[in-house]
C-alpha cells in the first residue's frame, strides 16, 4: 500500500454543513486568486435541492481538506462539476481524485450520467487531473474568467456504453427573456450554414419578423409559422408541425383587442406560408416524427414547457441536436437567471430522457405541440 493511499484512509467524504463555511472560504481563498466562491454562495449550496456540496474531512481532527460542488438541472441528464479545491499543502495525496469520484457517484444518484466542467487553460495541473480521470476536452470558452483567460470545457460520460454525444452545434444564448425562438433558430441555421453569424442584430431581426403572441404582460413571443417564414426568407426550406389549427396561445391573452391582433398575425402568416410552399401539418405528433426528420439532416426547433426544467409555466423554444436509444439531445438558448451558475456548456447538447422530453414537448392544459424543421434548399 502506498503512503498516499494510507494517508487517504484518514479522510471521509460527507455533505457540507453550515459549520463548514469558514473552512470552505479558507480553502477557496488559498486555492484561487480570482473567481472565488464567497460565503453567501457556499451557504446557498449547503442543503440545496439542485446542488451537492461534498467535503473531505480528516477523520483524526475533523478539519476540512477540500470540497467538490456539483450542480444539477431538474429532469436533465447532465450535471456540472462547478468547483473543486484542495488545500495546497494537502495536494498530491489523492484527495482531488477521490472528490472527483464522489462527484461522479452523486451525479449518477441524481440521474445525470454526463458530468461537465470548465477548467482554466492556466491550470495545467487541473487539466491533467481531469484528463487522467477520463475527462475529455470538447470545447473552448473564450474570455471566461475575470482576467479574460479561456476555459476548457471537459466532460465525462459516466455510463459510456449507454449513449453517445452527437456533434455539438455552435451555442448562442438568448439575450432577452422573449427571444428563445430567434436564438434557437439562429443555432439551427448556423448548423446548416456556418456563414450565418450568431449576433444580436440577427436575434432582434428574427424576433421582429416572427413575433405572433401577446403575453399576458410584456413583449410577445414567436410562433412556429413566424419562425418558419423567417428561415425561408434566409434561404432555408422549412416545415411546421402543430397539434392545433389556428392561432396558438390565444386563450392566454386577456384583452379582446390583443386577441384580435394575435389572430390577424397568425392568419397572415398562414397565408404567407402557403404562398411560400412551406408544409404545415396539423395534428398530434411525437418523438418518432421529430427523430425521422433529424435523420434526414433537418434541424428541429421544438416548443417545450419550461415547467419541467425551471418550474415556470412558460412556452420555450429549443433545438434538438441528436438522439440515441435513451436520450434526446437538446440545445437550450436559456442559460438561466444571473444568480444561477449555468453557462453555454450546460445548455449545449443536453441529454434528456426520451420519455421526459415527450412530456416537456406538450405545453399547457391542452398539451399543445409545435415544431419547426429547417433544411438547406436544394442546389
Amino acid at each position: 500500500m502506498t503512503s498516499n493511499a494510507s494517508q487517504l484512509h484518514d479522510f471521509q467524504f460527507r455533505p457540507a454543513r453550515n459549520g463548514d463555511l469558514d473552512a470552505l472560504c479558507d480553502i477557496e481563498n488559498r486555492s484561487f486568486a480570482i473567481d472565488r466562491l464567497n460565503r453567501r454562495a457556499f451557504k446557498r449550496f449547503v442543503g440545496s435541492e439542485t446542488a451537492r456540496l461534498i467535503v473531505a474531512e480528516n477523520a483524526n481532527d475533523a478539519s476540512i481538506a477540500g470540497y467538490v460542488l456539483v450542480i444539477f438541472r431538474r429532469n436533465v441528464a447532465l450535471a456540472r462539476l462547478y468547483s473543486m479545491a484542495v488545500l495546497p499543502d494537502l495536494r498530491g495525496q489523492g484527495i482531488g481524485r477521490s472528490l472527483i469520484a464522489q462527484a461522479e457517484e452523486i451525479s449518477l444518484d441524481f440521474g445525470a450520467p454526463i458530468l461537465r466542467l470548465e477548467v482554466s487553460q492556466k491550470n495545467p495541473d487541473g487539466i491533467r487531473l481531469f484528463a487522467a480521470n477520463g475527462y475529455r476536452e470538447f470545447d473552448l470558452y473564450p474570455d471566461y474568467y475575470p482576467d479574460h483567460s479561456n476555459a476548457l470545457r471537459m466532460e465525462k460520460v459516466l455510463v459510456p456504453n449507454a449513449m453517445r454525444l452527437p456533434s455539438p452545434i455552435h451555442f448562442y444564448h438568448q439575450t432577452l427573456p422573449f427571444t428563445c425562438g430567434p436564438a434557437a433558430l439562429m443555432m439551427a441555421m448556423n448548423a446548416l450554414d456556418h456563414d450565418v453569424e450568431l449576433d444580436r442584430n440577427l436575434e432582434i431581426a428574427l424576433w421582429r419578423e416572427a413575433t405572433t403572441i401577446f403575453m399576458t404582460s410584456g413583449h410577445g413571443g414567436c410562433g412556429p409559422l413566424g419562425l418558419a417564414l423567417a428561415s425561408h426568407k434566409r434561404g432555408f426550406d422549412a416545415e411546421v408541425l402543430s397539434s392545433r389549427d389556428g392561432p396558438l396561445f390565444v386563450d392566454t391573452v386577456r384583452k379582446p383587442q390583443n386577441r384580435k391582433v394575435v389572430e390577424l398575425v397568425h392568419y397572415d402568416f398562414a397565408r404567407q406560408a402557403l404562398d411560400a410552399g412551406i408544409s404545415v401539418t396539423t395534428g398530434p405528433f411525437g418523438i418518432a416524427e421529430i427523430e425521422e426528420r433529424t435523420k434526414q439532416g433537418k434541424m428541429a426547433l421544438v416548443l417545450i414547457s419550461q415547467y419541467r426544467i425551471y418550474g415556470d409555466k412558460i412556452p420555450h423554444w429549443v433545438v434538438v441536436s441528436g438522439f440515441d436509444d435513451r436520450f434526446v439531445y437538446v440545445s437550450d438558448p436559456d442559460i438561466g437567471e444571473d444568480h444561477e451558475p449555468f453557462t453555454g456548456s450546460d445548455c449545449l447538447s443536453v441529454p434528456i430522457l426520451r420519455h421526459e422530453f415527450d412530456l416537456m414537448a406538450r405545453y399547457g392544459r391542452d398539451k399543445l405541440q409545435a415544431a419547426v424543421f429547417i433544411d438547406k434548399k436544394a442546389g
